[in-house]
């Protein structure tokens, strides 16, 4: 797989980092936690994706062709299902007391999802793509090393251009990120079985 092969894969991935940082950048965060929520999704984008690459270069020897057309159904499989969450939002909705209560309540503090694990959980949330995509690289031997890095750290810019641009824009361009990234994922798969 080529460096722009896994440039793409990357920004693909980093594009679910990107829509929930804007979302947390229209909410407010101070600079520190920017930074800390950037390289924190940035490290889980390194080991996710090791992971997987290396359970799928041990199934790869296993099942062989086999598992390189597996990599490829995987990768357009979370490809659709990126695709899918852009058209077909999940819809919340909350009672009008419940609403109100969380209007009203004084003791509500800022960021208190990024305190203490919640910064480690949410890293995690948005890095589970990478796990299986990292199962598809590993699949077609893809340079274990380049790869990770790359995702990483496109992970933890696309991270924090999401952050400094939620709070200039909103979440609008979070979308668009998405629906690229899913067309993206799903073309690769698509190239790969060809």
């Amino acid at each position: 797989m080529n460096l722009v092969w896994v440039v793409a894969v990357a920004t693909a991935l980093g594009a679910d980092a990107f829509s929930l940082a804007l979302a947390i950048g229209l909410a407010g965060i101070r600079k520190s936690m920017m930074v800390r929520l950037s390289l924190v999704v940035a490290l889980f984008h390194v080991f996710m994706p090791l992971s997987g690459m290396l359970l799928g270069q041990a199934l790869g020897s296993i099942l062989g062709q086999f598992a390189s057309l597996l990599g490829a159904l995987v990768l357009i499989g979370l490809g659709g299902r990126m695709l899918y969450k852009v058209y077909r939002p999940t819809k919340q909705s909350f009672p009008f007391g419940e609403a109100r209560e969380a209007l009203f309540q004084k003791n509500n503090t800022r960021n208190s999802t990024l305190k203490g694990y919640g910064i480690y959980v949410l890293a995690a949330s948005v890095s589970l793509d990478a796990l299986s995509v990292g199962f598809s690289l590993g699949t077609i031997r893809a340079d274990i090393f380049m790869t990770v890095m790359i995702i990483g750290i496109i992970a933890g810019l696309m991270t924090g251009m999401g952050l400094v641009l939620g709070r200039i824009m909103g979440t609008r361009l979070g979308e668009k990120a998405e629906l690229f990234g899913g067309l993206a994922l799903l073309l690769i798969g698509i190239k790969l079985l060809l």
